[in-house]
């Protein structure tokens, strides 16, 4: 039955309004001031208690069966070797998993870009997929990405803009090569931030798995200050190559769900290449920096023929 309210002029007031109505009008303004300065201190302290975020990245990564330290041969365009880089994972005393990504171009340009992942204890992986159907971990852990950054040089040597994608704080950032970090320009991230610039071989997980049939995700990047770009990526074809399966993995500008089912033809560019047996990473093909060269990167062992690469 529905409650009727009193007729505003039988409320009788409580104590506390009586008490503000009789306060002069000097002394309610510094209460209301000083009540407004103990809610700001709240929410700092609260934003600086350990595990407090302002903000997290909506994506959940799947460990790989090889989430560890990976040196890979660098190759030019025309197939020529060219480098050395490498993937390595740290796993600090807290137990972030810190994940450094480097390309190098011997007398050339490099790219450093690293990754912060925090492992998330009992949670369900989630498919990086529109649906976001959950399944159980299992055995393998999962992880969320607090912080990426990379930064690039050119082949003659002079250091690109500082990226810095913070999902702690919702915020993506370009500082100048020097690193000064009072001269940003930032972009705040959407709420549903699934920007991934640095683990791409773990996004790729479900796909390389069979799980979804796309990944849609974001990625950021500095041009005159930071941009987001959507993208998606789709299983391209396979090959075998010495008895072992090869799946690529192909990815590219989203151009709506209406046309992901052409998206393996349409996104030749940029591709990782995958066992397809077991989800070994064995190479991808991306762009040195924003202007910089194509290169692509091989686990050492391997050369490009072997990921069926002429």
């Amino acid at each position: 039955m529905p409650v009727t309210p009193y007729p505003l002029c039988r409320m009788a007031p409580s104590e506390a309004t009586l008490l503000r109505l009789e306060m002069p009008r000097s002394m309610q303004t510094r209460r209301a001031a000083r009540a407004m300065r103990v809610s700001l201190l709240v929410l700092v302290a609260l934003a600086l208690l350990p595990g407090t975020t302002a903000a997290e990245s909506t994506v959940i990564l799947e460990e790989s069966n090889e989430l560890g330290d990976i040196g890979a041969t660098t190759f030019d365009k025309k197939g020529q070797a060219v480098g050395e880089s490498s993937f390595a994972v740290v796993t600090e005393e807290n137990g972030l998993q810190h994940m450094t990504v480097r390309m190098e171009i011997e007398g050339g340009g490099s790219n450093v870009s690293e990754a912060i992942l925090a492992p998330i204890a009992g949670a369900l992986a989630g498919s990086s997929n529109d649906v976001e159907a959950l399944r159980p971990v299992g055995p393998k852990r999962s992880f969320r990405i607090l912080e990426q950054r990379s930064q690039a040089k050119r082949a003659d040597g002079v250091a690109l803009e500082l990226l810095v994608i913070d999902h702690r704080q919702g915020r993506v950032s370009c500082y100048p090569p020097d690193g000064d970090l009072t001269r940003g320009r930032h972009l705040d991230l959407p709420e549903d931030d699934r920007v991934v610039n640095v683990p791409m071989q773990l996004l790729f997980v479900p796909l390389v798995s069979g799980e979804v049939e796309d990944v849609r995700f974001q990625i950021a990047l500095c041009r005159d200050g930071p941009v987001l770009h959507k993208m998606i990526a789709v299983r391209g074809p396979r090959s075998m190559h010495d008895g072992r399966e090869v799946l690529e993995i192909r990815y590219g500008p989203d151009l709506g769900s209406a046309v992901s089912w052409l998206a393996s033809r349409l996104l030749p560019k940029f591709s990782f290449w995958f066992d397809a047996s077991d989800g070994g990473y064995l190479g991808h093909r991306m762009p040195l920096h924003r202007k910089g060269p194509e290169v692509l990167l091989v686990r050492q062992g391997l050369s490009p023929v072997d990921i069926g690469l002429d």
